[in-house]
């Protein structure tokens, strides 16, 4: 295959794909899913060498479908984030150019929704003073955000390094919701002892998206297991608009040599069209 680097003489020129809506991907411990993801910013430019600084680069609209070749290192953003480099190819004048995007501009996770409409997630920043990563989940339409959750992610520690969870994007069953197109969730994964996982509920209704209730689970060996999750209207004992979350805490008994169950929750959010409550 023959691949061109984009070191062409090019100011920051904007194009249009054709951003085709057939990628969902997830990101997986700084790897996307078969190396392939779709561009979240809508100020994306690839560029022809790895260097936050350089001049020379192309902008791609929001929902462009990228291969990622490889990551290239770590760097940061002027806010202090730390984030990987990956190296893309895409199509330019029927030309397969290869260039470099920092990850801020990829989504993490994205899913179809009909159309040219996608949902996307990425982590986009860092707080320092609140030592905070900043996330936001959008709507994207022929390079348009409709819609967009801005919120703190879970986060394992301060940010000294790339964001380290995982991310998946699954789309749920939204019969019984009334005025929800989509009902997407946001799982924030951790696979290690004492950190917590999180599955977050979005709700898009074609005009407006909506952050739901979320559900944890977390445990430390032979210690404790516990884990939330959710009941939608079309699950057994499933009620028309409402969410109900249920909980299972296990703690570790040294007679039983396991598991035994200590403590179960339900908590109930009802969908009121306009959020749950």
């Amino acid at each position: 295959m023959n691949i061109k680097k984009i070191s062409l003489n090019l100011m920051i020129v904007s194009f249009v794909l054709i951003a085709s809506s057939a990628v969902n991907g997830d990101y997986w411990y700084g790897d996307f899913t078969d190396d392939r993801t779709v561009v979240f910013s809508n100020t994306a430019v690839i560029l022809s060498y790895p260097d936050i600084d350089c001049s020379q680069g192309v902008r791609l609209p929001m929902g462009t479908e990228l291969d990622i070749t490889e990551s290239k290192g770590k760097d940061s953003l002027p806010d202090g984030m730390p984030f990987y480099w990956y190296e893309a190819t895409f199509e330019y004048d029927d030309v397969e150019c290869t260039g470099y995007i920092p990850g801020p501009d990829l989504a993490m996770t994205s899913l179809a929704l009909g159309g040219d409409t996608l949902f996307v997630f990425t982590v986009t920043g860092f707080n320092p003073e609140e030592q905070c990563f900043i996330a936001a989940a959008r709507i994207i339409s022929s390079d348009e955000i409709l819609a967009e959750q801005v919120f703190r992610p879970i986060s394992a520690g301060s940010g000294q390094s790339p964001y380290s969870y995982c991310i998946r994007g699954m789309e749920l069953q939204v019969d019984g919701f009334t005025g929800i197109e989509n009902l997407i969730e946001l799982s924030f994964l951790y696979e290690a002892c004492g950190y917590e996982n999180r599955d977050v509920l979005f709700a898009w209704t074609g005009t407006d998206l909506y952050m739901g209730p979320h559900a944890s689970s977390q445990f430390d060996a032979d210690c404790y297991n516990f884990n939330e999750t959710f009941v939608l209207s079309t699950d057994s004992g499933g009620v028309d608009n409402e969410v109900t979350i249920g909980g299972v805490l296990e703690e570790w008994e040294d007679d039983a040599d396991d598991y035994v169950e200590t403590e179960r929750t339900s908590v109930t959010y009802i969908w009121n069209g306009e959020g749950f409550e």
